[in-house]
C-alpha cells in the first residue's frame, strides 16, 4: 500500500483543537502514512507527551496576551497588532517551507489562517476546520459603532480568505441549534462551510473501567460533580480559587472531583480535607465525565460539545473578555442545557447555587438530551476524517 503524508496545523492555545486533531489522526492512519505537526505553546506540550516528538514542527507562536486575571487584555492588542502581524507573516514564512518540505497529499488546518494561504500559495490541497467563522471583538466593544463595523469587514475578510481553503469544516450543529452562532452572525457561510457536528471523543468506555475508576476514588450514591479547570495557564488562578472555595459547601452534598488541567502536573490525586480529590492532570477525565452528572467548566467548544454528546448538563465560566467562550455559554444557557457565569460575577456563592440549581432542575437535562439526539445524526471526529481521506 503506498504511504500517505499529511500535514496538520493546529492552533496552539489550549487544548481542544490539539486534542480532537489526535483523534481525528486515529481514524485517518494507515500502516506507512506520515504525519506532521505544526504548532506551538500548549498544543506542542500536548502532542509530545503524546509520543510525538519525532513528528512536531516549532511553528512560530502567534497568541494574545492575557492579564493576570485571566482575562484577555484588549487594552495590549492594539500596541501588539504590528508585532502580531509580524508573527502572522514569519508563520506564512515557516508553513510554506515545511510544506514544501513535506510535500504532504493534504494540508489540514485547524483554525490556523496561515496555512491555508501557504498551502494555497504552493497550490496544495487544504482542508480547514473551524469554530468561529470570525474575529468577534470583546463584549465592551463589540457591536458598538467603529467595533461593529470592524467585526463586519474583519468577517468579510476572514471569509474570504478561509474560503481559498478547498473544504471549510464548521465543526458543530447547523442552525438552530449552531453553539458558535454568535462567531457566524453577519457573515454568509451557507456556501462556504459545511456542518460535520461536534468532533468531541468518543468515550465507549467499558463498565468494568468505570467501576474501576469509581471504587478508586470512593464514589458513593451521590451525584458526582467534574470540574474541568482549562485554557491557557494565565486564565486558570481565579477560577481555580473559586472552585476551591465552593468545595467545602459542595462536598457535603455531591462527590467533587476537580481536573487543574496542568498536562506537565501530576496524575495522582490528593483528597482534601473536605473528601474532594483534585488531580493536577487527570488520565481517567474520560472516566469520570461519563460518571458525572453534571460538569463545570469553561466555555470552550469541545467540552461543550462533549457535554452534548454525553448529555451531561454543565455551568460554564467562559474566559473573561474571550468573546468565543462567552458567545458558546451564552448559547449554551439559551438553549436551557445547563447555567452561564461570567467570569467577572463568579463568586463561591453563586458557584455553589448554580451547581445546586442545575442538579435539581431536570428541565437542563431533559434540554440536553433532546439536542443530544440531533448531534448523534452526526460523527464530527468520523466526518472530517472521511473527508480528509478523500485527498489522500
Amino acid at each position: 500500500m503506498v504511504s500517505r503524508r499529511v500535514y496538520f496545523a493546529v492552533f496552539g492555545s489550549g487544548l481542544g483543537h490539539v486534542s480532537r486533531i489526535l483523534d481525528i489522526t486515529e481514524r485517518v492512519r494507515r500502516e506507512g502514512d506520515e504525519f506532521r505537526y505544526s504548532c506551538s505553546d500548549q498544543a506542542l506540550n500536548y502532542l509530545k507527551k503524546h509520543g510525538q516528538e519525532d513528528n512536531v514542527l516549532k511553528s512560530p507562536s502567534f497568541d494574545v496576551k492575557w492579564t493576570e486575571e485571566g482575562s484577555f487584555s484588549s487594552k495590549d492588542f492594539i500596541p501588539r497588532f504590528p508585532y502580531m502581524f509580524n508573527s502572522f507573516l514569519k508563520q506564512i514564512a515557516f508553513e510554506r517551507k515545511s510544506i514544501v518540505r513535506f510535500d504532504p497529499r493534504v494540508v489540514v488546518s485547524d483554525s490556523r489562517l496561515s496555512p491555508v494561504l501557504a498551502a494555497r500559495e504552493k497550490s496544495y490541497p487544504v482542508v480547514t476546520m473551524l469554530n468561529q467563522f470570525k474575529v468577534s471583538f470583546p463584549p465592551r466593544f463589540s457591536g458598538k459603532g467603529v467595533g461593529r463595523i470592524y467585526e463586519r469587514f474583519a468577517g468579510d475578510v476572514l471569509g474570504l480568505l478561509w474560503s481559498l481553503s478547498d473544504e471549510v469544516l464548521m465543526t458543530d450543529l447547523p442552525p438552530p441549534y449552531t453553539i458558535g452562532e454568535a462567531n457566524l452572525a453577519g457573515t454568509d457561510v451557507s456556501r462556504i462551510v459545511r456542518y460535520v457536528g461536534f468532533t468531541s471523543p468518543e468515550m465507549g468506555l467499558s463498565d468494568e473501567r468505570l467501576e474501576t475508576a469509581r471504587r478508586a476514588l470512593g464514589i458513593d450514591g451521590r451525584p458526582l460533580a467534574f470540574f474541568q479547570i482549562s485554557g491557557p495557564d494565565a486564565t486558570k488562578r481565579m477560577f481555580r480559587d473559586t472552585v476551591l472555595q465552593s468545595t467545602d459547601a459542595l462536598a457535603k452534598r455531591y462527590n467533587i472531583i476537580i481536573s487543574m488541567g496542568y498536562p506537565s502536573g501530576s496524575g495522582v490525586p490528593k483528597r482534601l480535607a473536605n473528601g474532594a480529590w483534585i488531580y493536577d492532570w487527570c488520565p481517567i477525565k474520560d472516566e469520570l465525565f461519563m460518571l458525572s452528572s453534571l460538569v463545570v467548566a469553561r466555555a470552550g467548544h469541545r467540552t461543550i460539545g462533549q457535554c452534548i454528546d454525553a448529555g451531561k448538563p454543565a455551568v460554564l465560566i467562559p474566559i473573561h473578555n474571550h468573546s468565543e467562550q462567552i458567545g458558546n455559554a451564552g448559547k449554551f444557557s439559551r438553549l436551557g442545557l445547563g447555567i452561564e457565569i461570567r467570569s467577572e460575577k463568579l463568586t463561591s456563592q453563586n458557584l455553589v447555587e448554580s451547581v445546586d440549581r442545575c442538579l435539581s432542575d431536570s428541565r437542563y437535562r431533559d434540554s440536553i438530551e433532546k439536542v443530544r439526539v440531533v448531534s448523534k445524526k452526526y460523527n464530527g471526529i468520523g466526518r472530517c476524517a472521511e473527508i480528509i481521506d478523500s485527498y489522500t
